[in-house]
Protein backbone atom coordinates (compact mmCIF):
# COMPACT_ATOMS: atom_id res chain seq x y z
CA UNK A 1 0.00 0.00 0.00
CA UNK A 2 1.47 3.35 -1.08
CA UNK A 3 0.74 6.23 1.32
CA UNK A 4 1.59 9.84 0.50
CA UNK A 5 1.89 12.44 3.25
CA UNK A 6 0.65 15.81 2.00
CA UNK A 7 1.23 18.74 4.37
CA UNK A 8 0.11 22.35 4.52
CA UNK A 9 2.32 24.54 6.70
CA UNK A 10 2.08 28.25 7.45
CA UNK A 11 5.66 28.63 8.63
CA UNK A 12 5.45 32.25 9.91
CA UNK A 13 7.84 34.42 7.93
CA UNK A 14 9.55 36.48 10.66
CA UNK A 15 13.27 35.75 10.34
CA UNK A 16 14.59 37.82 13.25
CA UNK A 17 12.63 40.37 15.28
CA UNK A 18 13.00 41.20 18.97
CA UNK A 19 9.24 41.05 19.61
CA UNK A 20 9.16 37.44 18.31
CA UNK A 21 11.97 36.29 20.61
CA UNK A 22 12.53 32.53 20.44
CA UNK A 23 9.71 32.30 17.91
CA UNK A 24 11.78 33.84 15.11
CA UNK A 25 12.17 31.54 12.11
CA UNK A 26 15.91 31.19 12.57
CA UNK A 27 15.34 29.63 16.01
CA UNK A 28 12.58 27.32 14.78
CA UNK A 29 14.41 26.09 11.69
CA UNK A 30 16.24 23.29 13.51
CA UNK A 31 13.00 21.91 14.91
CA UNK A 32 11.39 22.10 11.46
CA UNK A 33 14.39 20.24 10.04
CA UNK A 34 14.08 17.44 12.61
CA UNK A 35 10.32 17.08 12.16
CA UNK A 36 10.42 16.96 8.37
CA UNK A 37 13.26 14.44 8.40
CA UNK A 38 11.32 12.28 10.84
CA UNK A 39 8.00 12.39 8.98
CA UNK A 40 9.42 12.49 5.43
CA UNK A 41 6.31 14.01 3.84
CA UNK A 42 5.89 13.73 0.09
CA UNK A 43 4.75 17.33 -0.29
CA UNK A 44 4.81 20.43 1.93
CA UNK A 45 2.72 23.42 0.88
CA UNK A 46 4.43 26.34 2.65
CA UNK A 47 2.77 29.70 3.27
CA UNK A 48 4.47 32.92 4.47
CA UNK A 49 7.81 32.42 2.75
CA UNK A 50 10.33 35.24 2.33
CA UNK A 51 13.54 34.96 0.31
CA UNK A 52 15.64 34.24 3.41
CA UNK A 53 13.25 31.51 4.51
CA UNK A 54 13.29 29.96 1.06
CA UNK A 55 17.09 30.00 0.84
CA UNK A 56 17.42 28.21 4.18
CA UNK A 57 14.67 25.68 3.45
CA UNK A 58 16.38 24.74 0.18
CA UNK A 59 19.64 24.14 2.05
CA UNK A 60 17.93 22.11 4.78
CA UNK A 61 15.90 20.01 2.36
CA UNK A 62 17.87 19.33 -0.84
CA UNK A 63 15.73 16.25 -1.46
CA UNK A 64 12.78 18.54 -2.27
CA UNK A 65 12.19 20.74 -5.30
CA UNK A 66 10.47 24.04 -4.48
CA UNK A 67 7.79 25.49 -6.76
CA UNK A 68 6.29 28.89 -6.06
CA UNK A 69 6.34 32.64 -6.37
CA UNK A 70 6.56 35.85 -4.37
CA UNK A 71 3.32 37.78 -4.58
CA UNK A 72 4.11 41.47 -5.14
CA UNK A 73 3.84 43.20 -8.50
CA UNK A 74 7.63 43.05 -8.90
CA UNK A 75 7.73 39.40 -7.72
CA UNK A 76 9.21 40.25 -4.32
CA UNK A 77 7.83 40.10 -0.79
CA UNK A 78 6.05 37.17 0.78
CA UNK A 79 5.19 34.08 -1.21
CA UNK A 80 3.96 30.51 -1.32
CA UNK A 81 6.18 27.55 -2.14
CA UNK A 82 5.26 23.90 -2.57
CA UNK A 83 8.09 21.45 -1.84
CA UNK A 84 7.91 18.10 -3.64
CA UNK A 85 10.13 15.07 -2.95
CA UNK A 86 12.34 14.52 -5.98
CA UNK A 87 12.82 10.79 -5.41
CA UNK A 88 9.09 10.01 -5.26
CA UNK A 89 7.34 12.41 -7.63
CA UNK A 90 7.70 14.04 -11.02
CA UNK A 91 6.25 17.53 -11.39
CA UNK A 92 4.50 17.57 -14.76
CA UNK A 93 2.71 20.90 -14.46
CA UNK A 94 3.12 24.13 -12.50
CA UNK A 95 1.75 27.65 -12.49
CA UNK A 96 1.00 30.55 -10.17
CA UNK A 97 -1.99 32.87 -10.45
CA UNK A 98 -3.06 35.86 -8.40
CA UNK A 99 -6.29 35.45 -6.46
CA UNK A 100 -7.97 38.45 -8.03
CA UNK A 101 -10.26 39.50 -10.90
CA UNK A 102 -7.13 39.43 -13.13
CA UNK A 103 -5.30 36.23 -12.12
CA UNK A 104 -2.37 36.67 -14.48
CA UNK A 105 -1.58 40.28 -13.57
CA UNK A 106 1.18 40.29 -10.95
CA UNK A 107 0.31 42.02 -7.69
CA UNK A 108 -3.40 42.26 -8.53
CA UNK A 109 -5.99 42.22 -5.73
CA UNK A 110 -9.69 42.52 -5.09
CA UNK A 111 -10.91 46.04 -4.39
CA UNK A 112 -12.03 45.20 -0.85
CA UNK A 113 -8.81 43.55 0.33
CA UNK A 114 -5.80 44.24 2.53
CA UNK A 115 -2.62 45.65 1.02
CA UNK A 116 -1.38 42.08 0.57
CA UNK A 117 -1.82 40.49 -2.86
CA UNK A 118 -2.76 36.80 -2.65
CA UNK A 119 -1.61 33.99 -4.91
CA UNK A 120 -2.29 30.33 -5.59
CA UNK A 121 0.50 27.91 -6.51
CA UNK A 122 -0.70 24.96 -8.59
CA UNK A 123 1.45 21.87 -9.02
CA UNK A 124 0.53 18.74 -10.94
CA UNK A 125 2.51 15.73 -9.75
CA UNK A 126 2.91 12.11 -10.82
CA UNK A 127 4.05 9.37 -8.46
CA UNK A 128 7.12 7.63 -9.88
CA UNK A 129 6.22 4.17 -8.56
CA UNK A 130 2.47 3.97 -9.16
CA UNK A 131 1.92 6.57 -11.88
CA UNK A 132 -0.90 8.13 -9.84
CA UNK A 133 -1.39 11.87 -10.34
CA UNK A 134 -2.56 14.73 -8.14
CA UNK A 135 -3.18 18.42 -8.67
CA UNK A 136 -2.31 20.55 -5.64
CA UNK A 137 -3.50 24.09 -4.90
CA UNK A 138 -1.49 25.97 -2.26
CA UNK A 139 -3.42 29.04 -1.04
CA UNK A 140 -3.30 31.78 1.61
CA UNK A 141 -6.47 33.86 1.73
CA UNK A 142 -6.70 37.45 2.98
CA UNK A 143 -6.29 37.99 6.72
CA UNK A 144 -8.47 41.12 7.04
CA UNK A 145 -11.37 41.19 4.59
CA UNK A 146 -14.25 38.68 4.70
CA UNK A 147 -15.29 39.85 1.25
CA UNK A 148 -11.79 39.22 -0.15
CA UNK A 149 -11.71 35.74 1.37
CA UNK A 150 -15.07 34.84 -0.12
CA UNK A 151 -14.21 36.24 -3.54
CA UNK A 152 -10.80 34.62 -3.22
CA UNK A 153 -12.08 31.10 -2.68
CA UNK A 154 -14.57 31.61 -5.51
CA UNK A 155 -11.65 32.53 -7.76
CA UNK A 156 -9.69 29.45 -6.70
CA UNK A 157 -12.64 27.10 -7.19
CA UNK A 158 -13.29 28.57 -10.64
CA UNK A 159 -9.70 27.61 -11.51
CA UNK A 160 -10.21 24.11 -10.10
CA UNK A 161 -13.21 23.70 -12.39
CA UNK A 162 -11.33 25.16 -15.36
CA UNK A 163 -8.29 22.90 -14.95
CA UNK A 164 -10.44 19.81 -14.38
CA UNK A 165 -12.34 20.53 -17.59
CA UNK A 166 -9.03 20.29 -19.46
CA UNK A 167 -7.64 17.31 -17.54
CA UNK A 168 -9.67 15.83 -14.65
CA UNK A 169 -7.40 14.95 -11.72
CA UNK A 170 -7.87 14.30 -8.01
CA UNK A 171 -7.21 17.69 -6.45
CA UNK A 172 -6.29 19.09 -3.04
CA UNK A 173 -7.02 22.72 -2.12
CA UNK A 174 -5.00 23.44 0.99
CA UNK A 175 -3.50 26.21 3.00
CA UNK A 176 -4.27 29.05 5.40
CA UNK A 177 -7.85 30.09 4.65
CA UNK A 178 -7.87 32.67 7.50
CA UNK A 179 -11.49 31.60 8.03
CA UNK A 180 -13.23 29.92 10.96
CA UNK A 181 -15.40 26.82 10.44
CA UNK A 182 -18.65 28.82 10.76
CA UNK A 183 -17.56 31.54 8.31
CA UNK A 184 -19.16 32.22 4.95
CA UNK A 185 -15.90 31.22 3.25
CA UNK A 186 -16.00 27.72 4.71
CA UNK A 187 -19.75 27.41 4.16
CA UNK A 188 -19.10 28.18 0.50
CA UNK A 189 -16.54 25.36 0.35
CA UNK A 190 -18.79 22.89 2.14
CA UNK A 191 -21.71 23.66 -0.17
CA UNK A 192 -19.72 23.83 -3.40
CA UNK A 193 -21.13 21.58 -6.12
CA UNK A 194 -19.03 21.86 -9.26
CA UNK A 195 -16.82 20.23 -8.23
CA UNK A 196 -17.90 18.87 -4.85
CA UNK A 197 -15.08 19.19 -2.32
CA UNK A 198 -14.69 17.52 1.05
CA UNK A 199 -13.07 18.92 4.19
CA UNK A 200 -10.50 16.38 5.37
CA UNK A 201 -9.87 18.49 8.49
CA UNK A 202 -13.47 18.27 9.74
CA UNK A 203 -12.41 16.50 12.95
CA UNK A 204 -9.65 18.99 13.78
CA UNK A 205 -10.46 21.80 16.22
CA UNK A 206 -7.23 23.86 16.34
CA UNK A 207 -4.70 24.67 13.63
CA UNK A 208 -3.59 28.14 14.80
CA UNK A 209 -2.27 28.56 18.34
CA UNK A 210 -0.29 31.82 18.26
CA UNK A 211 2.64 30.16 20.06
CA UNK A 212 0.35 28.86 22.76
CA UNK A 213 -1.73 32.02 23.21
CA UNK A 214 -4.71 31.25 20.96
CA UNK A 215 -6.80 28.37 19.63
CA UNK A 216 -8.50 28.67 16.25
CA UNK A 217 -9.05 26.52 13.20
CA UNK A 218 -8.14 28.44 10.04
CA UNK A 219 -6.05 25.94 8.05
CA UNK A 220 -7.77 23.37 5.82
CA UNK A 221 -7.17 20.60 3.33
CA UNK A 222 -10.11 20.19 0.96
CA UNK A 223 -10.13 17.44 -1.66
CA UNK A 224 -12.28 16.81 -4.69
CA UNK A 225 -14.93 14.13 -4.22
CA UNK A 226 -13.11 11.65 -6.46
CA UNK A 227 -10.34 11.26 -3.87
CA UNK A 228 -12.26 11.67 -0.61
CA UNK A 229 -12.09 7.94 0.16
CA UNK A 230 -8.33 7.94 -0.43
CA UNK A 231 -7.64 10.24 2.55
CA UNK A 232 -7.06 7.86 5.44
CA UNK A 233 -6.34 10.40 8.16
CA UNK A 234 -5.63 14.09 8.70
CA UNK A 235 -3.72 15.28 11.75
CA UNK A 236 -1.67 18.15 13.10
CA UNK A 237 2.02 18.24 13.87
CA UNK A 238 2.01 19.63 17.42
CA UNK A 239 5.73 19.16 18.13
CA UNK A 240 7.19 21.48 20.77
CA UNK A 241 10.69 21.50 22.26
CA UNK A 242 11.88 23.67 25.16
CA UNK A 243 9.06 26.13 24.54
CA UNK A 244 9.69 26.35 20.79
CA UNK A 245 6.93 25.47 18.33
CA UNK A 246 7.27 24.64 14.64
CA UNK A 247 5.30 27.84 13.91
CA UNK A 248 2.32 29.81 15.19
CA UNK A 249 0.24 27.39 13.09
CA UNK A 250 0.28 23.62 13.39
CA UNK A 251 1.25 21.96 10.13
CA UNK A 252 -1.66 19.83 8.91
CA UNK A 253 -0.88 16.45 7.32
CA UNK A 254 -3.21 14.30 5.19
CA UNK A 255 -2.32 10.65 4.58
CA UNK A 256 -3.43 9.68 1.08
CA UNK A 257 -3.65 6.06 -0.10
CA UNK A 258 -2.50 6.31 -3.69
CA UNK A 259 -4.00 2.97 -4.71
CA UNK A 260 -7.46 4.49 -4.13
CA UNK A 261 -6.96 7.36 -6.55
Amino acid sequence: MSIAKIVTFNSRNVWMWSKEGINCFIFRAGLIYEKVNKEKPDVIAFQEILQKNLDLLKKLFPEYEFYGQFRNEDYTGEGLYTAVRKDAWDVIGYETFWISPTPYVSGSRFEDQSECPRICVVTQIRHKETGKMLRLYNIHLDHISDAARIEGIKCVMAKVKEFNAKLPLPSMIMGDYNALPDSETIRFCNEHQDPVIKDTTADLTITYHGYGTDSQKIDYIYVTEDMADAVLETNIWDTKYNGIYLSDHYPVCADVELDKL
